[in-house]
């Protein structure tokens, strides 16, 4: 990029100031770099041996300590744990010598002095670990010398003590039996006296060696106990002739008390090792002062020289301090004079031509000049940016008013749009609406001129009957929908009491408040509430189904029990009368369900062969009589049609529905007619003609919707074509409708032709015995009562029965029993194994083997089976079945036996 001039300028400036400030940097840096080698040296080196002496001059004072607390340990666990100690200290002592000779090793701080202290003073503390070790032991062996000593004076007290007790017995009594034994008593009596005071005396003067606390003292003590012996040596023989034995004995053991093992003996080895102890605690003292001695001049030295070093460094910090700041103010001076010289006076003075141009420009005058434009640094540069700002704030004079215009268009939009608008700012006042809105909620403009608040307008709908509720349909607070709509978009609905339902669909603006779109949904949610209603149909349709596969077996096992009981009571025509109207109410019964699956589109069609012509004809009266005398009924049937295969009660109903239909497009005046024609080899069509108004184009797709109906309100459900439809689909036909305003409507049922080779042949039962009557069949049905009926209708004919609740057991049956000529089954059973699955697992242990089967469901449940019977079952209708079947079987055979 090319630089203008005050660009250049600037920078030059800029690069000017930055060199000076890099030089004096770097002569910073330098000064800091000394300072950072000193620092090291100190932190380094004087640190770390002041703390190792420190450290080293501590550990002294505990050992000298140590000392003292070795010479007063009593026992020999303090004396243990004060040896141990002191070991620990030596050991961190000699960790601190090697920290400091590391830290310090030039010969100032003569380390090897301080570890030769040190090496002394633990010789000393292990010379007094040793006398005190050895006193100890004396001290043990004083102790049991002197437990000795008292057991021999205890034998010496009990070996004289009963003589002397006897003497005095004899030498105290009144009477004197026998001169001699008092004499011998008295002259024994003074020498066991005697020798009890001086065994006491020995005895004393030895516990008191033990004590003794210098060697004179024991010496003095060793001699008096002598002189005692000597004295108990001479006094032996003149004791009682049975003592003199042991007393010898026990006083030879006082006697041994002054040799080498003795207690005096003892008593002086034990004296001589506590002065060794104190001379060596008294050297350990020296030794510990000394060597305190010497660490405390290293560290003295030590802080000395690290005094300096901080103080040099200081110094040296405020020298390059000052001189930094020197320099730094003055690159800051020079590079303001510079900078004003040649930038900002020149700056200035350019400057007042280009805001002499903004300020005209201001003013209006849209041709005001902007000098300098064709210069070519940035006074330039900002002479062409005014000129392109000039330019676009005449364009935004134009998009303005072009905004303007395109903000009257919206305003018309609001006021001619479908739907309701409005506006509530933050504090909930109505402050923009359209007409419609008015219109939607019945406002006067005079009831909304002063800004009204959403509370008002609130207490006004409220009070005309007005409910709000959310899509889910819940009612909802309009209060508490109020201050919701403030934050996020909300929609609900408002419902009139005339019917009108308002949606509301609110979302929150920038400033605040709250903008809602307000649309007449009144004919939506009638269609959706004829939707439900469609829906609420199939619900009932469902259940029905639902319901009718049980209902149907209950009915079978009341039509079968009816039919035994008519048989049975024959005879009895009161009884036979009754079982004929149960009979006759039950298959009624048949009939409303029926009836209640063709109102849900699910019935249960009766598909036979049916003669089209004659099914018209043969409603030709009914169809008169319905349609009125102001519609004339004409016929045009094709004669020599091919049977269709539909259910002929439903089509009836197809029928009347499509001709009333006609009926009520013509308003009850017109022409209808119905006409039968072939459609090709599988269809035959029927339609119905009328000559009403025709339906629109648009509404054909429709016609067939359910619940559509062109009729006014209340004249028609909408579900007659609906209903067609879906009975000419189950059959397997289909519908079409031709119509055009003004020319009528044509409806047309296309029906399938009957298969004939799908008719089984069905031969009128008489009340002669079954063909085959020996046969045997399995029966197979879940329903208990029901397969008890039909067990006993068919034994009833003849058969041989056996019966299954489900299909494994029917299995079972079928591998057990040979005999078994055809299987009668239900379509639904548990267990897994339905009716279709038995048929074909049956029929590969058995092949040709013949299958009935049954079903009470309802629809297309089994339709495709060509021998399926509908539940409930009349008797005739089963036995004919079963004769069918077996005859068919048997046909094969008996052909094969001619």
């Amino acid at each position: 990029m090319k630089l203008g001039g005050i660009e250049r300028r600037l920078l030059l400036v800029i690069m000017v100031s930055t060199l000076a400030m890099a030089v004096a940097s770097v002569a910073a840096l330098r000064a800091l770099d000394r300072i950072g080698a000193a620092t090291e040296a100190v932190t380094g080196q004087d640190v770390p041996a002041v703390t190792a002496a420190l450290r080293l001059a501590g550990i002294g004072e505990r050992l000298q300590q140590r000392g003292a607390s070795l010479m007063a340990a009593g026992t020999p666990e303090a004396l243990a744990a004060a040896q141990l100690a002191i070991e620990a200290d030596l050991a961190a002592f000699a960790d601190q010598a090697e920290a400091l000779e590391s830290a310090r090793s030039d010969p100032q701080w003569n380390t090897r002095q301080i570890s030769n202290l040190t090496d002394e003073l633990a010789t000393r503390l292990a010379d007094l670990r040793v006398s005190l070790d050895t006193r100890s032991r004396l001290a043990e062996a004083l102790e049991a010398e002197r437990a000795r000593m008292l057991n021999a004076e205890e034998r010496i007290r009990q070996l004289i003590g009963p003589s002397i007790l006897a003497v005095e017995a004899i030498t105290g009594g009144g009477a004197m039996a026998d001169l001699d034994v008092y004499r011998t008593a008295v002259r024994s009596q003074a020498p066991l006296l005697a020798a009890e005071r001086l065994t006491d005396q020995a005895m004393a003067e030895l516990l008191l060696a033990t004590t003794a606390e210098t060697p004179e003292a024991l010496e003095e003590i060793g001699s008096g106990h002598a002189r005692t012996l000597a004295q108990l040596g001479v006094l032996v023989p003149s004791l009682p002739k049975g003592l003199r034995v042991g007393f010898q004995r026990d006083l030879a053991a006082l006697s041994g008390q002054a040799g080498e093992a003795g207690i005096l003996a003892l008593r002086r080895q034990e004296l001589d090792a506590l002065a060794a102890a104190e001379a060596a605690l008294a050297d350990a003292g020296r030794q510990a002062a000394a060597l305190k001695k010497a660490v405390d001049s290293r560290v003295i030295a030590a802080s000395r020289s690290m005094a300096e070093v901080t103080e040099a460094l200081r110094q040296t910090i405020l020298s390059r301090t000052s001189q930094f700041t020197t320099i730094g103010l003055a690159v800051i001076l020079m590079a303001g004079a510079v900078s004003y010289a040649f930038v900002i006076r020149p700056l200035a003075r350019n400057l007042a031509g280009v805001t002499d141009a903004m300020t005209r420009l201001a003013a209006g005058e849209h041709d005001a000049q902007v000098p300098g434009a064709e210069r070519h640094d940035e006074i330039g540069d900002l002479a062409r940016a005014f000129t392109v700002f000039k330019d676009n704030s005449v364009h935004m004079e134009q998009l303005d008013r072009e905004l303007t215009e395109r903000s009257n268009l919206l305003l018309a939009t609001f006021e001619t749009m479908k739907d309701g608008f409005s506006v509530f700012d933050r504090e909930l006042r109505l402050v923009g609406w359209n007409p419609q809105y008015l219109l939607h909620y019945e406002f006067a403009e005079a009831d909304i001129r002063d800004a009204p608040t959403f509370g008002e307008i609130q207490r006004h709908l409220e009070s005309r009957g007005v409910k709000a509720f959310l899509p889910d349909g819940q009612q909802i607070d309009l209060d508490a929908l109020s201050h919701r709509r403030l934050i996020q978009p909300q929609r609900h609905e408002l419902r009139f009491p005339d019917g009108r339902v308002l949606e509301l669909r609110s979302n929150p603006i920038p400033q605040g408040g709250f903008a809602t779109l307000h649309m007449d949904v009144t004919e939506q949610r009638a269609t959706e509430s004829q939707l439900l209603q469609s829906q609420k149909m199939e619900s009932v349709g469902q259940l029905t189904g639902g319901i009718a596969h049980d209902f149907n077996n209950i009915l079978a096992v009341i039509i079968g029990n009816l039919n035994i009981l008519a048989r049975e009571t024959a005879d009895t025509p009161a009884l036979r009368a009754r079982a004929d109207r149960a009979l006759g109410a039950a298959d009624r019964a048949a009939g409303l369900v029926n009836r209640l699956l063709a109102f849900s589109r699910r019935q249960r069609l009766a598909p036979e062969n049916v003669d089209l012509d004659a099914l018209v004809t043969g409603m030709v009266d009914l169809l008169e009589a319905s349609l009125g005398s102001g519609v004339t009924l004409r016929t045009d049937l094709g004669g020599h049609l091919p049977g269709v295969r539909v259910d002929p009660g439903a089509l009836e109903n197809a029928l009347m529905n499509l001709a009333v239909n006609a009926r009520d497009a013509m308003e009850g005046k017109g022409e209808i007619s119905v006409a039968t024609r072939a459609a090709g080899d599988d269809y035959v069509e029927l339609s119905v003609r009328d000559t009403g108004e025709g339906i629109p184009p648009d509404l054909l797709d429709q016609v067939f919707e359910p619940f559509f109906t062109t009729k006014p309100a209340g004249k028609g459900s909408g579900l007659g074509l609906s209903m067609v439809y879906g009975f000419v689909r189950q059959s397997g036909g289909t519908v079409s409708i031709d119509s055009r305003p003004k020319d009528g409507t044509c409806v047309t049922l296309r029906l399938p032709v009957n298969d004939a080779a799908s008719e089984p042949q069905r031969q009128a039962a008489g009340g002669s015995p079954d063909a085959a009557a020996d046969a045997c069949i399995l029966a197979v049905d879940d329903d208990a009562e029901l397969l008890e009926i039909t067990a006993d209708r068919l034994r009833q004919r003849g058969y041989a029965v056996v019966t299954a609740g489900d299909g494994r057991t029917a299995l079972e049956l079928l591998e057990e029993i040979p005999e078994i000529d055809l299987l009668y089954t239900d379509l639904a059973m548990p267990g897994g194994l339905d009716g279709i699955a038995l048929a074909r697992r049956a029929r590969e242990m058995r092949p040709g083997l013949p299958v009935l089967y049954t079903s009470g469901a309802p629809g297309e449940a089994g339709a495709h089976l060509p021998n399926l019977l509908r539940k409930p079952v009349a008797e005739e209708v089963l036995a004919t079945a079963v004769r069918v079947e077996l005859e068919a079987q048997s046909r094969p055979t008996s052909a094969s036996s001619t």
